[in-house]
């Protein structure tokens, strides 16, 4: 007859048991792509600012004026094909850039949606499910961003930087402190990248660390000709 463990030997095997099981689950979740959103179509391709056309018997070409863009015309969904990001893009409320969900990426409240010929500004979280993904991202990787009528803006990664300096004071002291934060400027020279453009370009960011005095990553794409 088999004989069972002591019961003072039972529970660590089911601990250890249990342990192995949620490493192993734990790191099939990581494996898994963003969220389980469709993938976002390249053949569809956003009008920016269409310009109003004279009619064939006008004498005079008039200007053409564009179309004021709707306010809530809006990105609702980001992708990165080649790094396997696609997430849902939402927007933060003024006074919410430094406390975001975990739900999606975010355009901070004093930057400028897509399509607008300015500066986009969106971060996420360095998870595995929104933007921990961007750390594998190379130059010249396509970023396609959905609209809320549907439409699609494409864009191309131009630019990566890593390390992106932010000294806060608030943030708990560190015997070792990273690069990025020994060899920072002055001031809080990352904040530079939020700042607006007076053409289109897509910025995005995410943490590297437990707090901004690690640093971050900040990747730059623009629109794809």
């Amino acid at each position: 007859m088999k004989r069972l463990p002591a019961p003072g030997l039972l529970l660590p095997i089911v601990l250890a048991v249990a342990g192995v099981l949620l490493i192993v689950v734990g790191q099939l979740l990581v494996g898994e792509p963003g969220q389980s959103l469709p993938p976002i179509g390249e053949s569809q391709v956003a009008v920016v600012s269409p310009s109003a056309e004279p009619s064939l018997g006008a004498t005079a070409r008039a200007t053409p004026s564009p179309t004021p863009i709707p306010d809530d015309w809006v990105a609702v969904q980001i992708e990165v094909p080649s790094v396997d990001l696609n997430v849902a893009v939402k927007h933060a409320k003024p006074g919410e850039g430094d406390h975001l969900p975990k739900d999606a990426a975010y355009i901070l409240s004093q930057s400028s949606e897509p399509g607008r010929n300015k500066n986009t500004y969106m971060v996420g979280h360095a998870l595995q499910l929104l933007f921990k993904r961007l750390w594998n991202v190379m130059l010249g990787a396509e970023v396609r961003i959905k609209m809320s009528d549907g439409a699609v803006l494409r864009y191309v990664v131009t630019e990566v930087h890593a390390n992106v300096s932010c000294p806060d004071s608030r943030a708990a002291a560190m015997p070792h402190p990273p690069l990025a934060l020994k060899y920072a400027g002055p001031g809080c020279p990352g904040a530079s990248w939020i700042d607006a453009t007076d053409h289109a370009r897509l910025t995005l960011q995410t943490s590297q660390g437990y707090n901004r005095n690690w640093g971050e990553l900040v990747v730059v794409a623009e629109p794809l000709s």
